[in-house]
């Protein structure tokens, strides 16, 4: 079995970007996003208490699995039912590891999985896999809100329908809120995305220091050509992750004075210090 890294947080909040940089490492393997938990579970913990794991939830992994060409695991050929979230999450972290084994190319033992929503299924999977790894990517409100909902608008189709600039909102408050309930806890560190614009080998050496690995210098060079391999086809939003450069966002800038207030306004207040590398030893 391989060890597990998540990277988690709002959608946009520069996951691909990181994702990008760990995944260069020579002994990390990655992939586009799975969804697997975030298709299969609830968010709600009182409906998956009440959910029924059974051939409908099998399906859904199976058109993932059809999609990234990769083989169903023992267990999944062997499940029926269950109402335990806990035996389903043990059923699909060995289909992760399945995902795994199927894009390793060498010696690769750990495993980067990178699909933002899965932040709300950490306790379920550390409760059946503890040594797993969380890697929270905070960013900046007023840039996620204001680029999720140019992403979202420009490409309704991928995202389940146009998210509005409240639901945006929305979605960075919950998000914000559940990640900072991890703040200390084990096997889970927070970074702050404009750090890792600023400062990325520093950030870089911190989290391989927390994860295992020693820093290779090769990453700097070549993460924008990981990135290939990571994104869709259809995930056009994620193409400047591409390039070589590592440029902050203006989108935000561009937005009506009243829009702006707007988002200022209904933002939940966060601690950015508490996240911030300079706290780092």
């Amino acid at each position: 079995m391989m060890k597990k890294i998540f990277i988690v947080g709002c959608p946009r909040s520069g996951t691909t970007l990181l994702q990008s940089f760990l995944a260069s490492h020579s002994r990390i393997v990655s992939f586009p996003e799975t969804h697997l938990y975030s298709k299969t579970i609830s968010i709600n913990p009182i409906i998956q208490t009440f959910t029924l794991y059974r051939a409908i939830h099998v399906q859904k992994v199976k058109d993932i699995l059809s999609e990234l060409g990769v083989k169903e695991c023992q267990k999944l050929r062997d499940f029926d039912h269950t109402f335990s979230t806990d035996h389903w999450v043990g059923v699909l972290n060995d289909q992760l590891d399945q995902v795994g084994q199927h894009f390793r190319k060498d010696k690769e033992d750990f495993l980067l999985e990178k699909t933002p929503r899965h932040l709300h299924f950490i306790d379920p999977i550390q409760q059946t896999e503890n040594e797993a790894i969380f890697i929270h990517l905070i960013r900046n409100g007023e840039d996620v809100v204001a680029s999720m909902s140019e992403a979202t608008g420009n490409n309704p189709e991928e995202w389940s329908g146009e998210r509005s600039v409240d639901k945006s909102i929305y979605w960075w408050n919950r998000s914000i809120r559940i990640s900072r309930q991890y703040i200390g806890m084990k096997n889970n560190y927070h970074i702050r995305y404009e750090n890792l614009l600023e400062e990325p080998e520093r950030v870089l050496k911190y989290l391989f220091e927390r994860i295992g690995l020693p820093f290779e210098s090769k990453i700097m060079d070549s993460y924008h050509k990981t990135a290939n391999s990571l994104i869709g086809d259809e995930e056009v939003w994620k193409a400047k992750n591409t390039r070589k450069t590592l440029n902050s966002s203006d989108k935000f800038d561009q937005l009506s004075p009243g829009i702006k207030d707007h988002i200022k306004n209904n933002l939940i207040h966060f601690d950015f210090q508490t996240v911030d590398i300079s706290r780092f030893n």
